[in-house]
This record gives structure tokens, C-alpha cells and sequence, in this order.
């Protein structure tokens, strides 16, 4: 990394820092300039754009973007209050279909994590996951076939974890499993925990998205999902700054309200320590989150977090501007396509064995197993049409 990228970056996390917590940039901190061509670059890349635009009000007038890319800020800001307004609009439809059949669920990240922000309209959300569980999962995904797939709306297709489908123009999963560890020895116990904070956690909140009342997850659940979704991905292909934003804000926001003791008693019994402790360096030394209120936050990790941190930046979201996605291949079908999975999923595990052995390990098999088919077979469907 050159000098000016590594200048680059600093005055990126310096903006979104200050877009985060809402707080006036520190004069010490101030650059001489800002590349707003290359830091709104990065930031959609990252998913937190609307982050970066809230930040410009704490800049000094010289500072603020001008002309072009001022309008450009503010017109990608409209259109995220606009696709929140819709989100909520699409979950409260959800919701109130739900309970009409008799069937409650939870909903996952999306626009509940965004009220832990203090600009929710301008976290960039994509598509709204729901919790159901296993019992009445079946019965769920037959009644959206037969109410919900009207007009526009169309079946996705389903996986393991979830069936989905576009209603209003928004994906929506209808979540049988919120996750999966990909390690066996520690999948039994971390789906009990799933099923007990989703399904019967006193916890469980509620939050007005358009005109239903919406059941999130507790604090002390969302503070370890949240992670364990982004670790998730991260092993298994890249993540965005957003993901880790999110993580970042329940501790800033609600760390007085999570048992600590608790979770980390269940970071070691799932066996995520090691990848908290990288993410959690990250949080502090990056994301701004005091160490005071960031559970397991270990300085000793430094070294290993900052290369995490370096392929995190250079990936973007879900790792989608990585060197392993460099060939497109969203034209290839069939066999082809599948092959090219492959090599991409191996790729990927070469690239953290080292770092996480074990979890690199079970994630590249189980990707192999479920990844490629399930991939294969949406191709194959795609090439017929």
C-alpha cells in the first residue's frame, strides 16, 4: 500500500468515524484535502455511503465536496431514505400477513440493526430476512406461494436456511435456520441457543417499521449474530465495512444492555474467540468503539487483525472487488459456472487456512456440498429460460 492510499484510507475512517457517532472531527485530524472521487468510490464498494454523506456536516466548508459529486452525495441519500421508507413498508405487510395465519417470527439484520445507527434512513440495507423456525417453516413458505406470489412478485428459489422471493421489489427470505456454524462439534449447541433467543427469549423486542409492530431479536442475541454472520462471509469470501459497522454500533449503543459475562462464556463455547478478537481490534482501532465497551477486545491481536483488516478493504462488500472475484463470470451456466465456484471457493480457502484452519477448513467443505449445488442448479434454471 502506497503513501497515498494509506493517507487515503486514514482520512476515509476519519469521515466515517464522524458519520458514525455524529461527532465534529477533531482539528488535530482535519486532512489538507479530500479525494472525494476515490473515498465515495470506496465507500460504495463498502455499502456505507450514507455513512460518509452524514459525515460532510462536521467538515469546514473547504473541505466539503463541491459541484458534481455534492449532488451525486445527496441524490444516493435520498435514495436510501426512499428504499428504507419501502423496507419498512414491505416488513410491516410481512408482518401483519404473518399474523393474520396465525405465525410470528423475528426479524434478522436489515432494518432492525439499522436502529442501533443514529441516521437508520441512511444505512444501506438490502434485502429483509425473516425468522420463522423450523416448526411452522413449511407452512409459511405455502402460504407466501399461495398469497404472496401476485402480480410482480416471483419465487427466488430455496436453500438450506431459507426460501425467498421478491415482494414490492425486495428479496424476502423466510428464514427456517437464522444460521449456520459450519464446525459440526459446535453446530448442536449454537442452533439451541439460536432457537431459545429467537423463539422464547424474554429479550425479544419490539420496533413500529410502516404500521406493524415488529419483534427483533434480543441485544445480547443480535451481539453475537450480527458477528457470526460477518465472520461467516468473511472466511468464506470477503466482507463490507458495513457489516462490521453494524457490529460496531451495538456496542456503542447498547453495551450496557448486552450480559457480558454471558456472551463471553458463548464466544468460547461456539468457538469464535479468535475470529472476535480480529474483528474486535478492527472495531476499536478503525471503527472507533471504545474498548471499554467492546467485550474480548484484545491489543495482542494487532498484527493479525491489521492483515484482516487490509484484505477486508481491498474485497468490499461480501468480497466482491477482491483479486478472487477479478473474472466476471455472471455469463457462464451450467458446468462451467459450477467449475468456476469451485475454483473461487478454493481460492478463498487457501487464503485463510492459515489465518483460521479449522473454520476455513469445514466452511470450504460444506461450500463444496451446498454452495455449488444450489448455485448450479439457479444456473441451470437461468440458461433453460
Amino acid at each position: 500500500m502506497g503513501s497515498r492510499e494509506a493517507n487515503n484510507i486514514n482520512v476515509f475512517f476519519v469521515l466515517l468515524r464522524a458519520g458514525l457517532y455524529g461527532t465534529p472531527i477533531a482539528e488535530s485530524e482535519l486532512p489538507d484535502g479530500i479525494d472525494w472521487k476515490w473515498v465515495v468510490m470506496l465507500a460504495k464498494k463498502h455499502f456505507v455511503l450514507g455513512t460518509i454523506v452524514e459525515s460532510v456536516q462536521y467538515l469546514p466548508e473547504p473541505l466539503r465536496p463541491s459541484g458534481n459529486m455534492a449532488a451525486e452525495m445527496s441524490k444516493f441519500a435520498l435514495g436510501l431514505i426512499q428504499t428504507g421508507m419501502i423496507l419498512d413498508n414491505t416488513v410491516a405487510r410481512l408482518v401483519s400477513f404473518f399474523n393474520q395465519h396465525g405465525i410470528s417470527g423475528v426479524l434478522l439484520k436489515g432494518q432492525g440493526v439499522a436502529r442501533y445507527y443514529r441516521a437508520p434512513q441512511l444505512r444501506q440495507s438490502g434485502d429483509i430476512d425473516f425468522y420463522v423456525g423450523d416448526t411452522v417453516y413449511k407452512r409459511a413458505v405455502e402460504l407466501c406461494r399461495q398469497h404472496l406470489l401476485v402480480g410482480d412478485n416471483r419465487e427466488s428459489g430455496e436453500i438450506v436456511h431459507h426460501y425467498d422471493f421478491v415482494m414490492d421489489g425486495v428479496v424476502v427470505e423466510i428464514h427456517r435456520l437464522a444460521s449456520r456454524i459450519h464446525t459440526p462439534i459446535r453446530r448442536e449447541r449454537f442452533q439451541a441457543w439460536v432457537v431459545q433467543e429467537l423463539e422464547h427469549s424474554a429479550g425479544r423486542r419490539k420496533v413500529r417499521l410502516g404500521n406493524a409492530d415488529v419483534t427483533l431479536p434480543s441485544y445480547d442475541f443480535d451481539a453475537i449474530f450480527i458477528f457470526q454472520h460477518a465472520w461467516h462471509h468473511y472466511v468464506g469470501g470477503g466482507i463490507g465495512l458495513r457489516q462490521l459497522c453494524d457490529w460496531a454500533m451495538i456496542f456503542h449503543t447498547h453495551a450496557d444492555d448486552i450480559d457480558c459475562e454471558k456472551l463471553k462464556n458463548n464466544v468460547s463455547r461456539f468457538g469464535m474467540t479468535k475470529g472476535w478478537k480480529l474483528f474486535a481490534w478492527i472495531a476499536v482501532n478503525h471503527l472507533g468503539v471504545s474498548p471499554t465497551r467492546m467485550p474480548l477486545y484484545d491489543p495482542s491481536y494487532a498484527k493479525q487483525a491489521q492483515k484482516a483488516f487490509s484484505d477486508i478493504i481491498s474485497g468490499g462488500n461480501f468480497g466482491y472487488f477482491s483479486k478472487e472475484y477479478a473474472k466476471k463470470w455472471e455469463h457462464l451456466y451450467g458446468l462451467r459456472y459450477g467449475l468456476h465456484k469451485v475454483r473461487h471457493i478454493t481460492a478463498r480457502f487457501f487464503s485463510q487456512f492459515r489465518l483460521v484452519p479449522l473454520e476455513a477448513t469445514f466452511m470450504y467443505i460444506d461450500r463444496l456440498f451446498y454452495g455449488v449445488k444450489y448455485t448450479t442448479q439457479r444456473a441451470l434454471r437461468k440458461s433453460k429460460k
